[in-house]
Parts: structure tokens; sequence; C-alpha cells
């Protein structure tokens, strides 16, 4: 459940950038305009359960637990990327987008993001086999 918070930030950190006067809501309401958050973490542990137990059931308790993990931080790679992309293309255009643009944007941007993320996989799996709750909290904190 980290990637919220992680998302959050990063559209705190994309509107400052270009000079909005931010905080975590506004950050979160434009998460939220775009559909992204608990529909999101919910498919994504769906996806981390399917595939922990398919793996499971060929690899055991070990291939349950890295199914699960590679599948999370995959899944979330697409979500996350094309969020900063949409953040990034509203905070540039002057805060102006129509919330239906936004969430246009928002899909257009996963096909491209789902692609990147398979090119990346490998990464995306060596990464998670890395991160514990400390490393995860230190970036939500932005250490």
């Amino acid at each position: 459940m980290a990637i919220i918070p992680l998302q959050v930030r990063l559209v705190y950190k994309i509107g400052k950038s270009y000079g909005y006067p931010m905080d975590m809501s506004h950050a979160k309401d434009f998460i939220a305009t775009l559909g992204v958050g608990l529909t999101g973490q919910y498919l994504e542990q769906f996806g981390r359960k399917l595939l922990g137990g398919l793996l499971g059931n060929v690899a055991g308790k070990m291939g349950r637990s890295v199914g699960g993990a590679a599948t999370g931080m995959a899944m979330s790679f697409a979500t996350t990327y094309a969020l900063g992309q949409v953040a990034r293309r509203y905070y540039a255009g002057g805060r102006v987008m129509s919330t239906a643009l936004l969430r246009d944007s928002f899909q257009q941007l996963l096909v491209p993001a789902r692609q990147m993320q398979q090119q990346y996989l490998p990464q995306i799996r060596e990464k998670a086999s890395t991160l514990d709750a400390g490393s995860i909290m230190a970036m939500v904190r932005g250490r």
C-alpha cells in the first residue's frame, strides 16, 4: 500500500517544480481526479495474488513471494509513470486541462507505460527483491 503515498509525493513535487503552491491535499485530489487510487490498488493486489498463486503452485512459497512483489511493482510502474506524465503536462500547461482531458490523457499514457513496463521488468524485479519497509518509508518521506 506504499505506492499511493509515493504517487502523492510525485505529484506534489511536480506541482512545486512548476511553481504552484502545493500541499498534499492538492496532490491527492489530482490523483483522485484521474481515477488512480484504491481501485488501482485493488487490481494490483488481485494481480499479485493471482500471479503469486500461480507461481506458488509451480515453485512453492518462494515463488509465491517473488511473484507477488514483482507483480505489484510492475503494475505500479505503468500507473505511476502515466500519473507523472499527466501531472507534468497539467502543471506545465498552467493547470487548464478539464477533468475529462486529464482522464483521457492518463488512459492514453497507460498504453506506452505498459510497454515500458515489459521492457524494464527485469530491473523492476531486481529492485523489488531488494526493497524493505524501511527503504519504502524513506522514499515516502523523501529521504
